[in-house]
């Protein structure tokens, strides 16, 4: 009797191995994605504080200094617009890369959770 149940559990243990070796590779694809997608948020939310409270709208930035005259500009403390125009289009550019980045971290963050169902699912 010990000698059969023996066998038995050594059969099951073998199943169970054979099935997490299976698994294994699919495990490693989810945390190395995991962590991609955590230093992902990480750069997003450093540029948003880097941003800071710029307004949503890019027109609307790029309006503002073109709005005013050389001596309300002067009191703002915008000495040269060509620079200041400049300087926002490199804000829009951040603020479109970071919004880029953010879909992108969605799409994958999607992707984990279908591939840890699956991985539920064929256990």
């Amino acid at each position: 009797m010990k000698e059969p149940l023996a066998q038995v559990k050594k059969l099951l243990c073998a199943n169970i191995i054979d099935s997490v070796n299976d698994i294994w590779p699919s495990i490693h694809v989810i945390f190395e994605q995991n962590d991609l997608v955590k230093e992902a948020s990480e750069a997003i939310q450093r540029v948003r504080a880097e941003l800071g409270n710029m307004p949503e709208e890019p027109s609307r930035i790029i309006q503002f200094p073109n709005s005013k005259n050389k001596y309300e500009l002067q009191e703002l403390g915008i000495a040269d617009i060509t620079e200041t125009i400049l300087e926002v289009n490199k804000v829009i550019t951040k603020r479109n890369q970071m919004i880029q980045i953010e879909d992108k971290c969605q799409e994958m963050e999607l992707a984990i959770a279908r591939l840890m169902l699956e991985v539920e699912r064929s256990t």
